[in-house]
Formats: C-alpha cells, structure tokens, sequence
C-alpha cells in the first residue's frame, strides 16, 4: 500500500524540479534576449550620439562663419572679394566642407561655393522652395551667436547635412531685423565612407545608409530631410551577445539541472534546502566583497582580483591585454553644487551610460570615488582599446541632469597596451594610470595613449599636485603685492596681487612651477578664490588704489566664475571697478567667441580687464580691437633689451604709441635698472613696474610703504625729476 503522504511529497518534488528547469530555462533565453536588446540599444545610442556630434560640427561652422561683423559689413557694401578671399577659401582651399552658400533676404543665392567640382553648384540645389523650407528652418532661431540649425537635403550627389545661420552684425545683433539678414548656409555630403568611419569608432563594420527601406517601418533610425520626407534608415549588424552567451550557457545548465534531479530525489528536502540557504549566503558574501555598492559595477578589490589573477598576467605576457583609467573632471565642483547625494546619482547615471558601451566581454569596474577602469583580453583588444577608450570619452558630450540641474561632464582617460614579454599587470596598470594622468594634466578632449615620453617629471608632478591640495587645506599659500607706478611722478596708482607657496616638503615653490600643476589638477578654482578674498580684505587699508589679479584660462572656463567674483566682492563691500583681471592672449586664441562673451559679462559687472605679456603673441592687435581691454602690458623681454636692442627700443615705442591711438593704458613689467626706467619715460610709457621701484612685499609692508609716502604716494622722494638713489622696499 502506498503511503500517500510519500506520494504528494514525492509529487510535490517532481513538480518542483519541473518549474525549476522550465523556469531555468526560461530565465536563460529570456536574460540572452535582453542582453541583445541592451547590446542593440547601446550601439544605437553611440551611432545617434555620433550623429549628433556631426550636426553639431557643422552648426558650428556655420556660426563661426556668421557671427562675424567684418562679414555682414562686407556684404552689406557687396565687397564680393572680401568675401570670396575670407569665406569662399573655406570651401575652396582649406575644403573645410563640401557646400556653401550665402542666400540674400530676398531669398536668392548670392554667392555659392562647392567641392568637388562633379557636385551640384549650391545655385542648382537651392531652388525656390527649398530657400523657403530653409527660411522656415532659422526663423525661430534668436539673433546671436550659436543659433544655427541643420538639416539633410537630398541631391544629386547625394544627401547633403547642412547648417543655416544669420550673417548678423555682432555689434548689434539685439537690434536688429532678423527678416533683412542674409543667410549662410554650409554643409558636407554624408557618403558611405563618413558613415563607414562613423561605425568604425563605435567597433561597428558596416554601418551605411539604406535608401531601399524609405516606406518600411524599421527598427534603425530614420534619416529626414527638411521637407519632412524619409531619405532613408541608417542600418548595420546589432552585436548579439546573449545569443553567443546562450549557446556556451545551455549545455552545462542542461548537465546541472539532469544532477539537481537525481540527487533532490534521494536527499531529504530539508537537508537540501540548509544547504542551498548556506551556499546562497556564502555567495551574497564572495559577490558584495567585489561589487560596488552604488553602482553595481566590480570595486577595486574586485578589479585588483582580475588584473592580479594568473589569467591575465598570461595575457599581458603574449600582448593580448590592455587597461583604461578614466578619471570624471571637476567632480568636487558638483558635489559643491549639488551634496554627496547629488553626486551619487550623478555616478550612477555615468556608470550605466559608460557600461552600455563596453565590449561584451571587458571587465568594467569603479576603483574610486569618480574613477573609473575598464581591463580587455584578447587578441582583438589591442586594436579595439583606442575606440572603446575614445568611445568613453565621447559618451560623456551629452549632459546629464540631476536634482533639476544640467552637468556638462567631461573625463580625462588614458589608456596602455601589454608589449613585450616582460610586461606585467602592475606596470601595465602603472602606464594606464599615467596615462590617464596625463590626460588630465593637459586636458585632452579625447583618449591618451601610454607612450614612454609620459615617463618625464611626471612623478614629481604627481607630487607636487599631491602637496599643493594639502597647502590649500593647510593654509600654506599667501599673498603678496608689488606696486605698479605712474611714470610721470613715480606716484603708487595699483598694485598687483601675486600668490607664493612656501611648502612643508619642497621649500619655496615658484609660480611657474606649481601654476601649471593647479590648472592641470584644477585646484587653482581655489587658489583664484583665496587670492582674490585676501585681495579684498586688504584693499580696505588702502583707499584710491586698485588691483590687478592674475587669471588663468582654466578659470575662466568655469561658467560660475564671473558670479564668484562678484559675490566675493559683494561679501567684502568693494566695488568691481576696484580691480583689473590680467588675461594672457593665450586665453583668447584657443576660444575666441567664448571668451569674448565672457569678458563682456565682467566688464559689464565693473571690473576692469589687463592683456598680459603684450607682444609675446600673434595676434594682439587684433585682439586688443575685438577685447574691451583697459590695460595692456608690455612683457618684461622686451623691457630687458631696452637701450641696448634697437629693435626693442622701436618695438616699445609702437606698443606705447597703440596703446594711446586706442586709448589703453600701457604699462611696462620688468623694471630693473634706472636706465631702462629712464628711457620708458623718454618713451612717454604711462605705467611702469618692477624691482628698480619695489619687490612684491607683504601686505603690511604695502601700508607701512604708503604711510612712509605721503599723500602724493611717489617712490622717489624728490619726484620726477629726482635722482633714482631713493628708498627701496624689499
């Protein structure tokens, strides 16, 4: 007889190891599929993102090419070889794009340009409706500088991307009419090799343009032109890493499941069920010891686990292994901006945008608190490094927004290829990491590969950047003053504020030492802040004088700075016309547009602005036309050959005599003889500063100085026409 009993639990087994194979299998296919999916979705967010950064290049063009007063006025007086000789070389000579045109408010070509010659003239493609769509497509953008829009059209060479902008006069813009601007259309053709070396940076083969598939629905995106009619769908092979992960995975399942059966028969249920309680915590445990708890992703012990085991050193011996570092810039700031918590959501949105581009089979951890690092094996992995280092930068172009606001995240990566037999993972880790560190220092927009060169003064950098963020913990910098004099009378009219280091570890640091080291780590935000915070303390013992404070180009690129500045001064109750920010020309050379708008912003606010080392560049003048500069300052090279360089001595002379034909006030650094303080006077230099005068002192020294002066504050006792054996200030 039968115990029923026995025959339920033996059915209630049964039909448990059944759902538990069916279900096994079931999660299998179904995780296989999904992994396809996010596989798929994530080329096709790096092939839209690609896309993007071309319409973005090419609306760039076009503003750089529009917002452009010389332009506007040369059209306006119809100088056709102005404009053929500054914009028709775009197209002609530098083949900077394939298609250029300038369409008149009357809505006809007024000048066009093309590349190569087999192309449709811009005339021939710019027919009357497609100026009409064009003049739709810009009439909602604004007046002003980065308002084009772009756009496909459909010719005989094929699908043409272009951007529109206004040729609008910068001076005033505001005012005026948008109707009666001419328009500047630019763009280039998308063939197959663009879309072939698009694909290519993504590890995708064959990406290309399906013009077959216009009237299908189809799961690629679709390419429309201006007219709202679909050119066609960009296509290429999704990567199908669940489907090759299912093939490996059933088999073993298969044997695994067959074994659970066979012993769940012959095991007591609750014996079993202790041990599978005991194995999943001793699992849990193994995984939480190598997983980060914010992101999900491998931690660093994790990741020192993969990197250090026989595996992978096997790999680095036979040059089938390399390492990427990535390190988030300015993350500090976002903390600042937003708490820890904000920025912990900030890690984790990074983290799930850089995972869906990695390879299927790269180990992706987080070994820091914005750091980030990424370990290939393979054959493939020394030429798929570059892209998928290239593609981590590059994922970042797109902000992110947080708690309500908009991050413009950028990252300095760095990446080294296992070479050599002798390589191991702790020195390839090593190159990776200084690598990356180099990246940072320079600031590279893309990925920066190891080579030996890195090798130089880069651990004494490393070092120094170390010990310059404990001196502004500490409070190891200060700051110092050095008088700037009116030449006339020798009279103290400014002073310039000069930070010094004297470090614990490296005794006193110069400037032109530890400077670079802030800019590159970006500690010298905070050096900007204290400089000019002791600078307003200290202007209140000194009424009627200024000063003039040094800012970096790094600086400026903050889009809080001007804010910062002016909060300061408010807190401190003195007024921004108090100040004059020195600017080297380098600033302006590397982003001229930006800058521009962004010394207008400080102008407007009061303060007053400096071109520091006049002379040094290739452009000044140019730029003092364009820049509304209240100072200039001829660089002390020049000063030094002074009565001894002909050449010097006449080169100072033009300097001085522009700065008076454009009313700026000239002063000239480097001051270390009476003589050359003689001849700037005869040279009639309004300004002048340098150690012949004073040395930077203390800022108590500055008011014992000026007490010790008087009223009329002149250096020399017996005034301008004194000898120059007066006091000196050390």
């Amino acid at each position: 007889m039968s115990n029923p009993i026995a025959g339920r639990i033996t059915l209630n087994l049964v039909a448990g190891i059944v759902i538990t194979v069916v279900t096994v299998i079931a999660g299998i296919a179904w995780m296989a599929h999904r992994q396809n999916d996010q596989a798929a979705e994530g080329t096709r967010t790096m092939v839209m993102g690609g896309i993007d950064a071309m319409h973005t290049r090419v609306q760039g063009l076009a503003n750089d090419y529009s917002w452009w007063e010389e332009a506007y006025d040369a059209y306006q007086r119809g100088d056709g070889a102005w404009i053929e000789a500054n914009i028709g070389t775009g197209i002609v000579d530098t083949q900077i794009a394939d298609f250029l045109a300038i369409i008149s408010p009357e809505g006809k070509v007024a000048y066009d340009w093309w590349t190569p010659e087999s192309a449709p003239r811009p005339k021939d493609v710019l027919n009357e409706a497609t100026i009409e769509r064009i003049e739709e497509l810009i009439r909602s953008a604004p007046v002003e500088n980065n308002a084009a829009r772009s756009g496909y059209l459909v010719t005989k060479a094929g699908t043409l991307l272009f951007a529109v902008s206004r040729v609008a006069p910068v001076s005033k813009a505001e005012s005026a009419d948008p109707s009666k601007l001419p328009l500047l259309a630019m763009g280039f053709y998308i063939d197959g090799e663009r879309l072939a070396d698009l694909g290519r940076t993504f590890l995708i083969n064959d990406l290309h343009l399906d013009y077959t598939s216009v009237d299908q629905d189809s799961t690629f995106p679709a390419m429309v032109d201006i007219f709202g009619n679909t050119i066609g769908h960009l296509v290429w092979t999704p990567p199908a890493p669940g489907t090759a992960v299912l093939r490996n995975v059933l088999p073993p399942v298969g044997v695994v499941l067959a074994l659970f059966c066979l012993i769940a028969m012959g095991t007591a249920i609750r014996a079993r069920r202790l041990a599978l309680l005991q194995a999943q915590s001793e699992q849990q445990a193994v995984v939480a010891a190598r997983t980060d708890s914010l992101t999900g992703l491998t931690n660093r012990f994790g990741f020192s686990e993969i990197s250090e085991s026989p595996t992978f050193a096997d790999a680095c011996r036979r040059g089938e292994a390399a390492i990427v570092y990535l390190d988030v810039n300015g993350f500090k700031a976002v903390n600042d901006s937003i708490g820890h918590q904000g920025g912990d959501e900030l890690v984790r949105r990074l983290a799930e945008r850089l995972s869906m581009i990695m390879p299927p089979d790269a180990s992706f951890a987080r070994v820091g608190g914005d750091e980030f690092a990424l370990a290939l094996v393979g054959r493939a992995a020394p030429q798929a490094v570059a892209g998928v280092a290239s593609a981590m930068v590059h994922s970042l172009d797109q902000s992110f927004t947080v708690g309500g606001f908009q991050f413009q995240v950028t990252a300095a990566v760095g990446y080294a290829v296992a070479e050599g037999e002798e390589m191991t993972p702790a020195e390839l880790l090593r190159r990776a990491d200084l690598a990356m560190y180099q990246a940072k220092n320079s600031a590279e927009r893309d990925a920066v590969p190891y080579h030996s060169g890195l090798e130089t003064g880069a651990l004494h950098k490393k070092r120094l950047g170390f010990a310059l963020r404990s001196a502004i913990e500490e409070q190891q910098l200060s700051v110092v003053y050095q008088p700037i004099v009116r030449a006339s009378d020798l009279a103290v009219v400014s002073l310039e504020a000069l930070v010094r280091w004297d470090s614990k570890e490296f005794g006193r640091v110069s400037p032109a030492d530890f400077i670079p080291v802030a800019e590159e780590t970006g500690v010298i935000h905070d050096i900007g802040r204290f400089v000019f915070q002791r600078a307003c303390e200290d202007l209140a013992a000194w009424p009627g004088l200024k000063i003039s404070v040094n800012v970096s180009p790094v600086q400026l690129r903050d889009p809080n700075f001007a804010n910062d500045l002016a909060a300061i001064a408010r807190r401190n109750g003195v007024v921004p016309n108090r100040f004059k920010l020195e600017l080297t020309e380098g600033l302006l050379v590397r982003n001229p547009t930006i800058a521009k708008r962004k010394l207008a912003r400080l102008k407007s606010m009061g303060f007053g602005l400096s071109l520091d080392d006049f002379g040094t560049g290739f452009s000044s003048i140019g730029y003092l036309r364009q820049f509304p500069f209240d100072w200039l300052k001829i660089d002390k090279s020049f000063v030094s050959e002074l009565g001894t360089n002909p050449t010097a001595n006449a080169l100072i002379q033009s300097m001085i005599a522009l700065g008076d034909a454009m009313d700026i006030a000239v002063v000239a650094e480097g001051i270390e003889t009476p003589e050359q303080l003689k001849l700037l006077r005869l040279l009639q230099c309004e300004f002048v500063q340098g150690y012949h005068l004073a040395k930077p002192m203390s800022a108590s020294d500055v008011t014992a100085l000026l007490a010790r002066l008087g009223e009329g504050r002149r250096m020399f006792a017996g005034g301008a026409d004194s000898g120059y054996a007066a006091e000196r200030t050390n």
